[in-house]
This record gives C-alpha cells, sequence and structure tokens, in this order.
C-alpha cells in the first residue's frame, strides 16, 4: 500500500497535497487534469517515510501479521503480552524489516547486547545505582510505566545523579540495546520478574 502511495504521488497530488492516503482513497480521488507535466522525480527518503506512516496506522492484527511474516518469533507468547510488547515497537520502527531486530528482547531471554553501549552503562556508579533501583522495583505496588518512571527518578534525585546513570544501565540489561521502546513501557510489558531477572543477571556479572 505504501508503494502504490508513493508511486501515485509522483507527478500528481490531490488539491488539498494530502500525501499519506490507502488505495481506495488513492482511485477515489485521482484525477487526470491534476498529473503535473514535469519530469517526476524519484525520492526513496520520501517512500520510507510513507511506508512509516502507513505501519504506525496499521490495525494491530494487520501489524502482527506483518510482524509474524517478518520473522519475529510470536509463538509460546499470550495474545496480550505480543499485543502489548508489538505497540511499543509501531511508533517506532520504520520498515518491518527491522522489527525482528528491534524487539528481539521481548520474545527471547538471548537477545543481542550491544558491547559498546553496555561499557557506558555498566559503570561501577551506574551498577550500584541500578542495585538500588532493583531494590526499589521489587517492593513496588503496582509494575506499571509510570510508578517505574517515578521510583526511577525520585532514586537520581536522592542520589543526585542525573537520570541517564539510571536509565542506561536498566535499559542495557532489558534490552542489550541503546535504542528501543519507551523503557517505562517496556518494563511493563516484560513485567517485575523479568525485570529483575534482567538486572540480576547484568548485576552478576559485574
Amino acid at each position: 500500500e505504501a508503494v502504490v502511495n508513493y508511486l501515485s504521488l509522483l507527478g500528481w497530488s490531490p488539491k488539498d497535497d494530502s500525501e499519506v492516503m490507502g488505495v481506495e482513497e488513492i482511485i477515489e480521488r485521482f484525477d487526470l487534469p491534476q498529473i503535473n507535466r514535469a519530469n517526476a522525480r524519484f525520492d526513496a527518503e520520501k517512500m520510507h517515510w510513507i511506508n512509516y506512516e502507513h505501519l504506525r496506522k496499521l490495525s494491530q492484527p494487520r501489524y502482527r501479521k506483518l510482524a509474524a511474516q517478518a520473522g519475529v518469533p510470536l509463538d509460546g507468547h499470550d495474545n496480550e503480552y505480543v499485543a502489548n510488547a508489538l505497540a511499543t515497537c509501531q511508533e517506532k520502527v520504520k520498515q518491518i524489516s527491522e522489527l525482528p531486530a528491534f524487539c528481539a528482547f521481548y520474545f527471547s531471554d538471548e537477545f543481542p547486547m550491544d558491547a559498546a553501549f553496555g561499557e557506558k552503562a555498566e559503570t561501577q556508579e551506574s551498577l550500584e545505582l541500578l542495585g538500588k533501583l532493583r531494590t526499589t522495583y521489587a517492593a513496588l505496588g503496582e509494575f506499571n510505566a509510570e510508578n517505574l518512571e517515578s521510583e526511577l527518578k525520585k532514586i537520581a534525585e536522592n542520589m543526585g545523579v542525573k537520570v541517564r546513570l539510571l536509565v542506561q544501565p536498566a535499559r542495557f540489561a532489558c534490552t542489550g540495546q541503546k535504542v528501543g521502546p519507551s523503557l517505562y513501557h517496556l518494563m511493563e510489558v516484560l513485567g517485575r520478574e523479568k525485570v529483575l531477572r534482567r538486572f540480576d543477571r547484568v548485576l552478576g556479572g559485574a
């Protein structure tokens, strides 16, 4: 749909200059007199942007189907967990082919670890802070994104340190990567048991 959408705009545009449209809308609105006489210019970057806009707007069932076709190992995980995990990725991933690597940490405990990021995230100071965060999260009442963020920032404030000194080791422990979904939301999806286990894996290897 995104490719058809982009190709339809090579030499034509609707009167209101809309760009992201479904196939049915394009068929309904296409107007021969609006075709530009100048030569069309193919812009790969623009096509990728339109593709991203289409991905963001896909229904959850369709996004899940594309995720499975792309190689995301969804089998063995309940529907609610899969839906919540993919929901944190849909606004971030620009091409469906990037999704398996982007969300690998959700579906296996053996996910790729960015060694360069690990060196920055696993300083002695950061690991000590991660230990405090682990204690706090273990005793936390409701394990949701709002509480996770609030408690992390509270520790940073009480210790007089920047938030990133807690965010980096927590993200590395949970995902192994510098870039990914919102830390607090992905931890909520993973759940307390899995988050604490991943914290312990990093703390135990320090």
